[in-house]
């Protein structure tokens, strides 16, 4: 007889796979750690904030407009403009760094020959002063309609009426390459003043130099430079002959003392 299977079937079995991998070895490798984000000292980062701190406050400085030279307080003026001063100082628009109080004292000495010193101060953030002291007027020069108040440098001022004291001299103003009144006409006018003559009225004559008119109505032709003593004593002289004979000449000259001569009929 044969058996009779049950209802159920049997489930067959189930396999299981076994799955392997090979990889190579490699002898004295270990596995490598991951790497630590990097740390920031904080000496560093103060380090870089002062740089920039400091590459900022720098170019402030140097760009500025409160560190540029615009302007400046002039003091001790009278004849000259505070602004002829401080054009002459040639601080105008530089950097206080470059602001050089000295060679803007030499440069006002040289274009103002009428000042006779000056000092110059400058500090933060652009502040200037500039004291001066003027040259003493010596005396007037009239060129037509204009008044000028000379100094004993050669250096004129335009001035509104003539000085109380001292010559006043009529005609061009006769100038050298340094813009000053010529020297020798100076030195003439120096002398002149020193000399026991009473205060006239001078003209300048270019060519011939001064000229003044004597009480008995002639010209007498001085000239210019040292010498003006010796010259006013030749005249003294030939005025004497002059008088004593009776002549009544146009002009006497006496600009050579050592060969003076005089003019009945010409007019120079």
């Amino acid at each position: 007889m044969t058996k009779r299977s049950s209802g159920k079937k049997r489930q067959p079995p189930v396999r299981r796979h076994r799955y392997e991998t090979a990889s190579p070895v490699v002898l004295g490798w270990r596995p490598v750690a991951e790497a630590a984000a990097p740390t920031v000292s904080v000496g560093w980062v103060l380090l870089v904030l002062g740089v920039a701190a400091l590459v900022g406050a720098g170019a402030w400085f140097s760009f500025s407009p409160r560190f540029y030279v615009l302007g400046a307080q002039v003091t001790g003026v009278e004849r000259l403009s505070a602004g002829a001063v401080y054009e002459a100082s040639g601080l105008d628009r530089l950097h206080i760094l470059w602001a050089n109080a000295a060679a803007a004292e030499a440069r006002i000495a040289e274009q103002l020959p009428s000042v006779e010193r000056v000092d110059v101060t400058c500090g933060l953030p652009a502040v200037c002063l500039i004291a001066v002291t003027e040259r003493a007027p010596l005396l007037t020069w009239v060129v037509g309609e204009q008044v000028f108040w000379v100094d004993a440098a050669g250096g004129f001022t335009p001035a509104a009426e003539p000085l109380a004291e001292g010559w006043a001299v009529y005609g061009p103003l006769p100038t050298a390459e340094d813009g000053l009144v010529e020297p020798d006409v100076l030195a003439a006018l120096e002398e002149l003043g020193e000399a026991d003559l009473a205060r006239q009225p001078v003209t300048y004559r270019p060519g011939r130099g001064l000229v003044i008119i004597d009480e008995q109505g002639w010209r007498v032709i001085l000239g210019q430079g040292t010498g003006m003593d010796r010259r006013l004593q030749v005249y003294a002289l030939v005025r004497t002959y002059l008088l004593e004979q009776g002549i009544r000449p146009r002009f006497v000259d006496v600009r050579f003392p050592e060969a003076p001569y005089y003019s009945e009929t010409n007019e120079w």
